[in-house]
């Protein structure tokens, strides 16, 4: 009962202590963000209804780059927009103090707090939109990732406007498997506006899969332009980890707009459209085709792996440790000569990951950042298995 007492103790301290919305602040963070952007021209807009919208609003869409919110920023909001972020953001002081004073929300991914949704409910009520992204995390093969985040039974209590848009062409600007960004057309489409007295009389169910269904997209389906850059495909064998011809495990490398096997000697090459030439065309059904030979054995799955840590507390402050992480079908566990926890698969919604470099999850408030000692391609692995494990429990009703 005291731990219980301390932990909401802390809870309404973080509450108490969360920036409020500084006008100059804000306009500081987005001028540093133009100039990061440069010239770039504007993304074209489609407004379905947007400007019937009434009061603040909850905003929902895809996230296919990291770039997007720069996008989402410049549709024509009549009160510029709060953003619920990764509280990766806040461990860094600078980035911290901006985005704090900017009235910025963090997040923990894929982990329920009560921090978070108080701060959104306080912004609405302060008249500001707050903009989410439901997935959690960036597009790993250009379609909408499996969304585990805040579902439609808290936007119906929110009591206001759903907005739906959905974003599409910027995962080919810089996708998450590639250091290299390109200028490439975007389109930024409010696809529908769901009343709050609409949302009032959705079911939970309804809600959700309205949400799921309209700000889903697939980048393959919706080119925008044609892509003749030369090196394409760097860095994706950090996600198509297996080979598509041979099922060779981590014995794909990439270069060019071409990515190889050393196991079989098979070269799959993209073309101006980002579709192979060959089977399987799309980087999804590559992805596909990897998650039906890891279904085959998920079970029994057992993944291991030593690592480097690397944990940062609550208020930034940062050490590393070398650890082992242990990923079976019943959950994770990882231990260090520090620390030893345990997590039970139904108590993790996802891991998110950056390709080739680590994965991450939280213990308590520290955000620890695992970095394989071999093989940094596997990191990808360690997401998509939780990922299928998550969805067969969905289906199931496990």
């Amino acid at each position: 009962m005291v731990e219980d007492n301390n932990l909401l103790k802390k809870h309404l301290k973080e509450i108490n202590n969360d920036g409020s919305f500084n006008p100059a602040v804000y306009k500081f963070v987005f001028f540093l963000v133009r100039l990061l952007f440069g010239s770039k021209p504007k993304p074209e807009f489609i407004l379905n209804d947007f400007d019937k919208v009434n009061g603040p609003y909850i905003l929902l869409s895809n996230h296919e780059s990291f770039y997007d919110f720069y996008y989402l920023y410049q549709l024509p909001h009549k009160k510029k927009p709060v953003y619920v972020i990764n509280r990766y953001y806040y461990s860094m002081p600078f980035l911290r103090l901006l985005s704090r004073k900017a009235g910025m929300i963090p997040k923990k991914l894929f982990n329920d707090d009560m921090v978070t949704p108080v701060r959104i409910m306080r912004t609405l009520k302060n008249g500001r939109p707050v903009i989410i992204y439901p997935e959690g995390r960036l597009s790993i093969d250009g379609r909408t990732n499996r969304i585990a985040e805040l579902g439609g039974a808290f936007y119906k209590r929110l009591g206001v406007d759903i907005v739906l848009a959905r974003v599409n062409g910027a995962f080919y600007e810089k996708p998450k498997w590639r250091k290299r960004r390109y200028h490439t057309p975007v389109t930024i489409t409010v696809a529908k506006v769901i009343t709050r007295e609409q949302a009032a009389s959705m079911s939970v169910e309804e809600l959700n899969k309205a949400i799921a269904d309209t700000i889903h997209n697939d980048a393959s389906k919706n080119l925008l332009c044609k892509y003749p850059q030369k090196d394409k495909a760097e860095g994706l064998h950090n996600i198509l980890y297996r080979c598509y011809s041979c099922d060779g495990l981590y014995t794909t490398s990439s270069k060019g707009n071409t990515i190889t096997c050393s196991k079989c000697g098979k070269t799959f090459t993209l073309g101006e459209d980002y579709q192979f030439i060959e089977e399987p065309h799309t980087i999804a059904a590559w992805y596909d085709h990897m998650t039906e030979v890891e279904k085959k054995a998920i079970r029994d799955i057992d993944l291991k792996a030593d690592v480097t840590t690397v944990i940062y507390s609550n208020t930034g402050k940062k050490r590393r440790e070398k650890g082992k992480c242990h990923l079976t079908y019943e959950g994770f566990t990882y231990e260090s000569e520090n620390v030893s926890f345990h997590y039970p698969m139904d108590k993790i919604q996802g891991i998110p990951f950056q390709s080739g470099q680590e994965f991450e999850l939280y213990n308590d408030d520290d955000m620890y950042y695992f970095y394989p000692d071999e093989n940094p391609v596997q990191v990808a692995r360690w997401a998509h298995i939780v990922d299928i494990i998550k969805t067969l429990e969905e289906k199931t009703g496990e």
